[in-house]
């Protein structure tokens, strides 16, 4: 193995670390790349075909997303989330969708038990877009993606164990209240007529979940909140569009300037959210073909953001070592033995990590302006917290707060599931799986399963509380039931403290309100409330 791995792994562990799945389990196999080389389990003799687990016939001459066209398709009126849930009511808790005119079928998993067969299986791994936008680019600099190689593996186990340790964690707490209590004041300059938050309200999201997350990588403040906030007037203000328009986006307002005009931080943020909106990390038949101009603009847009990402990790890298170590800095600081090796693990952390954070967040403040009564209940206790502060008390645990965004991730989760392509045979349910097969398991499906929660499509912050009723106890379902990042996502552990910091801030100033109608749920590339936003801000008082 590397020598960087071995740093890694022995400088930045100081124990080993297991993810124990369940209390009743008999097997101590795991999917982490430290046991990587252990023995896959041999296949069960007997077991099932493949060819015979339920699913839609396949189409001839046609690809799997024949089966959401009008007329021929049989779920031509569902799309996104609405899909997965057509399946598993259609077919059971395994779907197969054959290979037609696809490389390879597809394996959807709705059953928790199931999908710890998977992730227990040591057989099973990211699939990996070796033609696609992002790879290209990261081969033309000359950074590995991180998925390739097992040490690279190694180092994301070792981040995702550092971003579960909760003494880590506490070195953040003041770092992510200051970006919060930015971001809160910059939302209260968005309100216009009645108090209503004007469009840019997703674009300053944006901007609080680009510089929380630059905060956890960089261990200083990039600047995304700087600058002043953008107030629509009648020379600014963007036309309302009519039916005719659709295929015109929506532009936000760094996207209206020249890049000269922008800072450093700016471009990042209008760099992130063209990544983000034209989809250049979904795979598609646009991204994954060199001659179209969707493979070339997203070629750019992932230098650009390569570019901005290492300008960024040079002013966080003179920073740690021109003094005295800061509490945020505690992880570049356990990373420095990676050396190169920081930028494409950070590039990639700001990728994947800025959008599903942004949206998890809107989802949240969604879910809290429609119950008012469990809104109350969480400013009161922001209200306690600060008064315990002034007293003189140690910073008291917000436990409703985290509940309610543990809740919002599991009601609104911002991925369908987690894709693992099959190396090697294995069994799941008591079929056999070949190997090549892209496993589906679909968290966002089971996260609302009824038989996992009771009253699943409500928003009940209290489920996830210790003194929450019995009968509605999150404890009581499957823990692989709700899993908003996947099993394996780094950012897990860390994800419902910047949502708590936020929703701490923004209901000790404000209430939040709804005025208008139900918004869509969209998928492109990650879940996401579709604009336009009808919220209010009131202050609290």
């Amino acid at each position: 193995m590397a020598k960087p791995a071995i740093l890694i792994r022995n400088y930045v562990l100081t124990r080993p670390s297991r993810r124990h799945v369940s209390a009743t389990s008999t097997r101590r196999t795991s999917t982490s790349p430290q046991r990587h080389n252990v023995a896959a389990p041999a296949v069960q003799t007997g077991a099932k075909r493949f060819a015979d687990i339920p699913g839609p016939i396949a189409l001839p001459m046609l690809r799997h997303s024949a089966h959401v066209l009008p007329r021929i398709g049989c779920f031509h009126h569902t799309v996104g989330l609405g899909l997965l849930e057509g399946l598993r009511d259609k077919y059971g808790d395994l779907v197969r969708l054959a290979k037609a005119s696809r490389k390879r079928p597809v394996l959807y998993v709705f059953d928790p038990d199931m999908m710890r067969e998977v992730y227990e299986s040591n057989v099973t791994e990211p699939p990996v877009w070796d033609a696609s936008p992002l790879s290209q680019q990261r081969k033309i600099v000359g950074a590995q993606c991180p998925i390739h190689t097992d040490e690279t593996k190694a180092i994301w186990a070792a981040i995702r164990a550092l971003l579960k340790d909760g003494t880590l964690l506490q070195n953040y707490d003041k770092a992510f209240d200051d970006i919060a209590a930015d971001v809160t004041k910059r939302l209260g300059q968005l309100r216009h007529a009645e108090n209503a938050l004007n469009e840019e309200l997703g674009t300053e999201v944006y901007r609080w979940a680009l510089e929380t997350l630059g905060m956890m990588v960089f261990g200083i403040r990039i600047g995304c909140l700087d600058g002043p906030v953008h107030v629509p007037t009648d020379e600014n203000r963007k036309p309302e569009k009519t039916s005719m328009d659709d295929h015109i986006p929506d532009l936000c307002s760094l996207s209206k300037r020249s890049l000269d005009e922008l800072t450093a931080a700016e471009r990042f943020v209008r760099c992130s959210l063209e990544i983000a909106d034209e989809s250049y990390l979904v795979r598609s038949e646009q991204t994954l073909k060199t001659e179209t101009p969707t493979f070339n603009s997203a070629l750019r847009a992932f230098d650009r953001h390569f570019s901005l990402t290492e300008l960024f990790l040079k002013q966080a890298m003179e920073k740690l070592n021109s003094g005295e170590l800061r509490p945020e800095q505690v992880l570049l600081d356990k990373l420095r033995p990676l050396e190169r090796r920081i930028l494409p693990l950070a590039a990639d952390i700001l990728l994947a990590g800025v959008d599903p954070l942004a949206q998890t967040a809107l989802s949240m403040f969604y879910q809290l302006s429609l119950h008012a009564a469990r809104q109350q209940r969480a400013h009161d206790e922001v209200s306690w917290s600060i008064a315990s502060k002034e007293a003189g008390s140690e910073c008291p645990e917000l436990p409703y707060i985290a509940a309610c965004a543990r809740e919002a991730m599991r009601l609104h989760p911002v991925t369908g599931g987690v894709v693992r392509r099959s190396r090697e045979s294995l069994v799941v349910a008591g079929y056999e799986i070949p190997p090549g097969v892209d496993i589906v398991l679909a968290h966002s499906v089971t996260s609302k399963a009824e038989v996992q929660y009771g009253r699943p499509k409500s928003f009940i912050p209290e489920r996830w509380c210790a003194e929450g009723w019995e009968p509605l106890r999150a404890s009581w379902a499957h823990p692989m039931a709700s899993l908003p990042f996947g099993e394996s996502c780094p950012a897990t552990g860390i994800a419902g403290k910047m949502l708590g910091s936020l929703a701490t801030r923004v209901l000790d100033k404000y209430r939040l309100e709804w005025h208008g109608p139900a918004p869509n749920m969209v998928t492109t590339g990650v879940n996401k409330l579709q604009a336009p936003f009808y919220f209010v801000l009131q202050n609290a008082g």
